[in-house]
């Protein structure tokens, strides 16, 4: 139903490269974005290309790409004003050949320094080379000054030279009138000197005051400070001129101040707020991502605490067991029944619900996993709880607008929105009209999803008296996240919403891809602002997190040349393809060394470690080989049991991870490159029943006493002897004897030497001696 192929927007001017191609973005079509080829050669002219929709979505899902939206600063602003200046043909001719001469500087900067960058010191470097073709060229287009009958070519400095360059190739399209020299406006010759502006504008800062003085006062101030001032300087002996600024000189200098500033000096703050608060009585937004608005509500419906025992057994619940083990210090029992906060992150332009997330109370973390869903497709959320319809939309941050409740005024929750490309504006707490839509939204989950559960607590405390609440919880977290989000993907968008006249959001969704959606972060820099933050020690083998090994040596030898290094890790829950560390505030992206993990979330690959290591914690070795197959086994069960005993969450805190290495991931090292291994039956294996690849406590009792008979006999015959000499299989081993192991293989064991002869002259017997005590698989040595 909403399977269209989602519209991106990309800036005029922005550069993508892939796979060797780098392209700039010339416009937007139809089905897709007009682009060009960033490099032409000379006399070649401009060919322009469409990137399809799919085609742009395929290349925001991978790891190389780069966009850079500030390449190109081709835009109106940039360029001269054609109401107020004349355009380039009308200029006086000594303008015109002046623009070609300093044109020619530029393009001799590009064919010595090929292409740039044009830096100053580059130019110093090769500017004698520069000058000499620029002489070259102007002379050819004979733009040069005639001097006595001789070419006089013009000449810049570096810096000059390096300005030319940087303005002419930030366009789109060079063209000379950008080295225009810019005609001065106005009155440039200051009337006042520099110590007598500080004192204006000290006085006229009275002005902005709750008070609210007038122009007049303001007057008088400055003459009567003026006074003061030229009467202490005479006092001093100085005699110079320091004469009081006109009267209105003082209002142009009040007429300076910006509306926002004397709303907040002489009004106040929260006035200010109100005034220019954005969400003020709604903003109508027309690309999807352009304002979203996000806000924590308390469900009205209860759920009972205690998780699923479903989940219980297939993923490791860190979360109640850390709050278990502080309840249970602090003596206080957990209720066994509780109201949910719900977070919704919803698109002001097509009432979309494009993130959400469920949390005992409102917090930091739950903001930033909203704030991660908006960016991302969520199809597999959508698929996972069964839905009819796929929640693919996503975006990237335009304006996010929140109140300023703790779990939004937080510098963690504003980085990851200043560091996805998006901004913020905080709207006033307890004023609904300042986040009209997503309180809207709120509304119709009370009457149309959470008054038709059992559980229900009504819009107040005097809402249903007679019912029992708490005693008419049915679900719990898992089964309530469940069907919120069956009722977020497929009952909301179907509905016809009034504030888009009648029109259903999946409807207006298809509708506004005509403007094009705000281009999401690469994933990288998503990874970056929304994923978790923990701290890491960087070997030569890169880092570990829950054993996977990340990371190339080649990346960073000079940081591991002493050891370990402790470096900050970003991590993506959803993604471990790949991870980034921070060194020396520089990003390194590490590779997961096992791609065949990559496609797996942190909470699945937490719940295979932890399944299989607490049945035998000490066959790790084994379990590295399996942890692939094991993982996909908990993923195909995790898909069919959501349907009866709900949907888990996908949040994660770095104390969580912290936590859960500690207690299951010691010792565990997974492999890069793990060989196949024979193994039994996975419900055998983790039932510690007897099969092929299991070693049996018989088995291991059996081999230890063949290797105790073995070992004797070979005593026996090496004391008897006088020259140590080698032992035969037949001299070794009794005919009667069993195989060593259930396999019936036998590996040769090491040199034995005894107090009669040296270590050096002792030669390798054949047979095996057990040396210590079983590891898990009756390994020998």
């Amino acid at each position: 139903m909403n399977a269209c192929v989602q519209h991106f927007h990309f800036e005029p001017g922005t550069l993508i490269a892939y796979d060797g191609y780098q392209l700039v973005v010339t416009g937007s079509v139809k089905s897709g974005l007009a682009v060009r080829d960033r490099f032409l050669a000379d006399g070649e002219t401009v060919r322009h290309f469409v990137l399809d929709d799919g085609k742009v979505h395929e290349l925001l899902q991978r790891h190389d790409i780069v966009i850079d939206p500030e390449f190109s600063s081709d835009r109106p602003d940039d360029l001269p004003d054609a109401s107020k200046e004349p355009d380039f043909e009308n200029r006086k001719p000594a303008e015109r050949r002046t623009a070609y001469q300093k044109e020619a500087w530029c393009h001799a900067a590009r064919i010595v320094l090929k292409g740039g960058p044009y830096y100053v010191s580059r130019i110093t470097e090769h500017y004698a080379d520069i000058k000499a073709i620029a002489h070259d060229r102007q002379k050819l287009i004979k733009r040069g000054v005639d001097d006595n009958g001789e070419f006089g070519a013009r000449d810049w400095g570096p810096k000059a030279v390096s300005n030319f360059c940087m303005a002419y190739f930030a366009m789109r399209q060079p063209h000379p009138r950008v080295l225009i020299n810019k005609t001065p406006k106005g009155n440039t010759r200051r009337n006042l000197t520099q110590e007598q502006c500080i004192l204006l504008d000290r006085c006229c800062e009275f002005y902005l005051s709750t008070s609210q003085p007038k122009k007049s006062s303001i007057v008088a101030l400055v003459n009567r400070r003026f006074k003061e001032v030229r009467a202490e300087k005479q006092e001093r002996g100085d005699n110079s001129d320091f004469a009081t600024p006109h009267r209105n000189t003082v209002y142009r200098r009040l007429g300076k101040f910006k509306r926002l500033q004397l709303v907040i000096g002489r009004e106040g703050f929260r006035a200010a707020q109100k005034e220019f608060s954005p969400t003020q009585h709604g903003v109508r937004a027309l690309k999807p991502g352009e304002l979203i608005e996000l806000d924590f509500w308390k469900g009205d419906v209860f759920t009972f605490s205690q998780q699923s025992e479903f989940w219980g057994l297939l993923t490791p619940d860190l979360q109640a067991v850390l709050k278990d083990g502080e309840k249970k210090a602090s003596g206080k029992k957990k209720k066994p029944r509780q109201r949910l906060w719900i977070c919704v992150a919803t698109d002001v332009a097509t009432r979309m619900d494009l993130g959400m997330g469920i949390a005992e109370k409102p917090n930091e973390r739950t903001v930033i996993e909203v704030l991660d869903m908006v960016m991302r497709d969520k199809s597999d959320i959508s698929r996972a709880a069964g839905c009819t319809t796929v929640w693919s939309q996503h975006t990237g941050l335009g304006t996010v607008i929140f109140d300023t409740g703790n779990e939004f005024f937080n510098e963690a929750v504003q980085t990851a929105i200043l560091n996805a490309g998006g901004s913020f504006i905080y709207g006033r707490a307890g004023v609904p009209m300042d986040k009209p839509f997503v309180e809207r939204h709120f509304g119709g989950l009370r009457t149309l999803f959470a008054d038709e559960l059992p559980g229900k607590t009504g819009y107040s405390p005097q809402c249903l008296v007679a019912y029992d609440k708490e005693g008419m919880a049915a679900f719990n977290a898992e089964e309530f996240r469940l069907l919120l989000t069956r009722y977020i993907v497929d009952h909301h968008p179907q509905r016809p919403h009034m504030g888009l006249f009648g029109k259903r959001p999946i409807d207006a969704w298809k509708e506004a891809q005509k403007y094009g959606a705000v281009r999401p972060p690469t994933l990288r820099v998503r990874r970056n602002a929304t994923g978790l933050k923990v701290k890491r020690m960087l070997t030569k083998e890169g880092v570990r997190v829950c054993g996977l090994p990340f990371g190339d040596p080649s990346l960073f030898p000079r940081h591991i040349e002493n050891g370990e290094f402790p470096v900050e890790v970003r991590i993506d829950p959803n993604d471990l393809r790949e991870v980034t560390i921070l060194v020396d505030g520089k990003q390194i992206h590490l590779a997961n060394q096992r791609p065949d993990l990559g496609r797996h979330s942190i909470r699945t690959l937490m719940a295979a470690i932890k399944a299989m290591t607490e049945s035998k914690p000490d066959d790790r070795e084994f379990y590295e080989y399996v942890l692939a197959k094991h993982a996909d086994g908990l993923a195909k069960k995790i898909e069919v049991g959501i349907e009866k005993h709900g949907l888990p969450s996908t949040e994660i805190t770095p104390e969580e991870l912290d936590w859960f290495e500690t207690s299951y991931c010691f010792r565990l090292h997974i492999l890069k490159n793990p060989e196949e291994a024979r193994s039994a039956d996975m419900g055998d294996l983790l039932a510690g029943l007897p099969g092929t690849g299991i070693h049996t406590a018989e088995d291991i009792a059996a081999e230890k006493a063949a290797a105790d008979r073995e070992g004797q006999q070979r005593a026996q015959a090496i004391e008897g002897e006088d020259d140590v000499a080698a032992t035969t299989p037949a001299e070794a081993e009794p005919p009667d004897a069993k195989p060593p192991s259930a396999h019936g293989r036998k590996r040769p064991s090491k040199p034995i030497a005894t107090a009669d002869t040296s270590a050096s002259k002792a030669q390798p017997p054949t047979g095996r001696l057990f040396t210590g005590t079983p590891k898990g698989k009756g390994k020998f040595t």
